[in-house]
């Protein structure tokens, strides 16, 4: 399109915006007219379409085969699995076909090997003398837009009381197969250094089928214990992406972990400053029905995971840990919804002692607000170091903001409990559970929130209302940055 081409069109719609300023009450009501006959023109074709569809679901149609733009770039083996809901089947009705195209479809999109995809139909010409010849046989077409192989961004991440600077590369669909890897970078106020090493690709070419494995390096500073810890490891993972709302991870963690104590006076700290091996095997279950997973209006949500640690008889500690995690939200009046979360968990030891690095800890902007982070729970001179217990939750109210319902600013009102416990071996599990679930650690806030679609940002006025003696706490404004809120 040349520039003059371009001049000119602009010009009339310039035009066409000053007619249309200044003409006439009547010529507006005619031009409003027009509008809306078109507009119930368009309605009607779609109603029409649709009654054609419902209509003619149950008719049967032949599939001849599939075609698909620029598959150069993906290995044959691949492409047949991902089209096979089309071609396993010669003959099928026009309902489930456009369902078996929607599938192919939402494989490739899991996947992200695609930028775009379009498909469109062509219907073979009837064949005289054939003994189908009244079933129509069609070709679908897919036009697709992969990903680039190579790509590259920087940024920044402000969350959880920290921020820092990243640097990510990520080569794709490598083999033809959907297999990816990702180099991540990251350095900040917390994470002093972080490197990962991220391959994965789908198992067997299935879409709903990911192996992942993570070589990392990294040092980060806890403050709540008041030491900085390095972690080399190797993390495999393998996780499924169904379509479906129940999925399932299978993680093995391999962790070579070092406590440098850069300032705690505990005992318990000192004691387990050094190195140690961690090797575990985790599973997670999800069950997810939520609309929107940082800022639900409805759904559920619920996990359970086990964690078993110790492996091998190298491994210093070894434990068998159980989380429980839940969140329900529900819609009510026009402009409000409710959220009610919940979490728990339970660490014993096989051997009699537990790690500092992997006990529980709560307490934050993005879990029990109106206390610091990791603020709550055991403390040994100036360090938080964790329990063995823990239970909290939280009710919100999310309220839209009179005359802006559609803006993604929301008002929030919450209360929070939490209660951490350390491991008592003159206890039976009855008392525990008695302890654990009274005399909780108690806030109250209310305040701004923005959802955006990456994160949710919070700013809340937060009060303790129940607070023990060694619990820090953090009265006033207090803001949060992430996607898990409790």
């Amino acid at each position: 399109m040349s520039l003059e081409y371009e001049e000119l069109m602009i010009d009339r719609l310039s035009r066409q915006s000053k007619s249309q300023e200044y003409a006439t009450k009547e010529e507006k009501e005619l031009q409003e007219l027009r509008d809306s006959k078109q507009q119930l023109m368009m309605k009607q074709s779609q109603d029409y379409l649709e009654t054609l569809f419902k209509d003619h679901a149950s008719s049967p149609v032949s599939i001849k085969n599939a075609q698909i733009t620029n598959s150069q770039s993906f290995r044959d083996l691949f492409l047949k699995e991902q089209f096979k809901p089309i071609l396993a089947t010669n003959i099928t009705t026009l309902n489930d076909f456009f369902q078996k195209l929607d599938l192919v479809n939402e494989n490739l999109n899991k996947l992200n090997i695609v930028e775009n995809s379009l498909v469109s139909l062509h219907q073979l010409p009837r064949k005289l003398f054939h003994r189908n010849n009244f079933i129509p046989q069609v070709v679908p077409v897919f036009n697709i837009i992969p990903n680039k192989k190579f790509y590259a961004k920087t940024g920044t991440n402000i969350g959880n009381g920290e921020g820092d600077g990243y640097i990510q590369f990520q080569l794709k669909n490598i083999f033809g197969g959907a297999e990816n890897l990702i180099f991540d970078a990251i350095t900040g106020t917390k994470t002093q250094s972080s490197y990962h090493l991220n391959y994965n690709q789908p198992i067997l070419n299935q879409s709903n089928y990911i192996l992942e494995n993570i070589l990392s390096l990294n040092t980060r500073k806890l403050d709540w214990i008041n030491c900085d810890v390095k972690t080399r490891g190797l993390t495999n993972r393998i996780y499924t992406q169904y379509s479906s709302n129940i999925n399932h991870e299978l993680i093995m963690e391999n962790q070579w972990r070092s406590l440098i104590n850069t300032g705690s006076k505990s005992l318990e700290v000192i004691n387990q400053t050094g190195e140690d091996f961690k090797s575990a095997l985790i599973y997670n279950w999800r069950y997810d029905t939520r609309n929107n997973r940082s800022l639900p209006t409805s759904g559920k949500y619920l996990r359970f995971g086990i964690e078993y640690n110790g492996l091998f008889n190298f491994n210093t500690y070894k434990y068998v840990k159980l989380v429980y995690e839940s969140q329900f939200a529900y819609k009510f009046a026009k402009n409000h919804s409710l959220i009610l979360s919940n979490k728990s968990g339970i660490l014993h030891s096989l051997n009699g002692n537990s790690s500092i690095l992997d006990r529980f800890y709560i307490g934050g902007p993005n879990d029990v607000r109106s206390f610091t982070i990791n603020g709550l729970g055991p403390k040994n001179y100036n360090s938080s170091i964790g329990g063995d217990y823990f239970l909290n939750g939280g009710i919100s109210v999310i309220s839209n903001i009179p005359r802006y319902e559609e803006s993604n600013f929301k008002i929030h009102n919450f209360i929070n409990f939490g209660k951490l416990l350390p491991i008592n071996q003159t206890k039976t599990s009855k008392e525990l559970a008695k302890d654990l679930i009274k005399e909780h650690s108690i806030s109250y806030g209310f305040g701004l929130l923005f959802n955006h679609p990456v994160a949710r940002f919070e700013l809340n006025f937060v009060l303790p209302l129940a607070v023990h003696e060694r619990d820090y706490t953090r009265k006033g404004i207090q803001y949060g940055i992430g996607i898990s809120f409790l």
